[in-house]
């Protein structure tokens, strides 16, 4: 049985660096199953846009300070920046995909196209419907394209994935408002989230306490342990948990450093915890975690 999820997908760094797709080519579609491939992914963010379309099962989606519920067929729309965490809904399994793309995969920075269209969403001035139902009337037009760029993730047809790409753009730009909360507003929930995922992605290998967070993100302590509670469905001592046992998994996929030296190197300064830990949430053991194989992505 192989235990590993299948090539990379979101893995919980704050901003992420990783270029999904390539460089010349910013594009790329990844199939997830929660709780088989991984228990959930944490708050994080990253530059590209991200569509969420839930094959089968249930999802919870959080983007920002929302949380939306996807069923087969419904898709979630993430975009560029927006603080978001992917786990299944329920008791079920989650079978869903990802697509991700670079505006600039589109148009140029610099075109009137972009600055038109897509810069308002990039930006922040204009923001999109999170949540689209299978049975509203986006949710019938959005799926054609989005199962088109699912069925050709795999096929060399730029032209092809770029048109259906198009065709998703400009179904959600038709259906754009402006923002509720214009570029340079930033909610202070919203703040506090991505200072959050900022600091534990900075210092997730050293001892972090409330206190240190509390401080860098201007609340007291408690203040803060209750808030991040009422906005993530987590506590904050939870939240750190997963991002360093998430690190830990990702290092155990990519690296040849010992299961001591990773426990070391995200923050677990007793091995015999992190193991624990890493058992429970995984299923099993980081040795048979890194033993179990290489997962495709069907």
């Amino acid at each position: 049985m192989s235990y590993l999820p299948p090539n990379p997908a979101i893995l919980p760094d704050g901003q992420e660096v990783k270029v999904h797709g390539s460089e010349a080519f910013p594009f790329a579609v990844y199939c997830g199953i929660i709780p088989t491939f991984i228990p959930a992914y944490p708050l994080h963010y990253h530059e590209e846009m991200e569509l969420i379309y839930c094959e089968t099962g249930s999802g919870s989606i959080t983007i920002d300070r929302a949380t939306v519920t996807l069923h087969p067929g419904d898709v979630a729309v993430i975009l560029p920046g927006q603080i978001h965490a992917i786990a299944a809904a329920g008791t079920g399994t989650f079978r869903y995909y990802n697509i991700l793309f670079r505006f600039s995969l589109l148009e140029p920075p610099d075109s009137e196209t972009y600055r038109r269209f897509l810069a308002p969403l990039a930006d922040g001035r204009m923001e999109v419907p999170a949540h689209i139902q299978k049975d509203s009337s986006l949710g019938r037009e959005l799926p054609v394209n989005v199962k088109m760029l699912i069925e050709n993730r795999k096929e060399n047809t730029a032209l092809r994935i770029k048109a259906c790409l198009y065709g998703v753009m400009d179904a959600l730009c038709k259906a754009a408002t402006p923002a509720r909360h214009p570029a340079g507003a930033e909610h202070r929930d919203t703040r506090l989230l991505r200072q959050t995922v900022q600091y534990v992605d900075r210092h997730y290998a050293e001892k972090i306490t409330v206190a240190a967070i509390s401080a860098q993100c201007g609340y007291s302590s408690s203040h803060f342990m209750k808030r991040f509670h009422d906005l993530t469905g987590t506590s904050f001592a939870q939240y750190l948990i997963h991002f360093r046992l998430e690190k830990a998994a990702a290092l155990l996929r990519g690296s040849r450093y010992t299961v001591l030296e990773i426990a070391a190197r995200c923050g677990f300064s007793n091995a015999s915890y992190f193991t624990r830990a890493f058992t429970r949430q995984y299923g099993v053991s980081p040795t048979a975690y890194r033993q179990g194989g290489d997962r495709t992505d069907d």
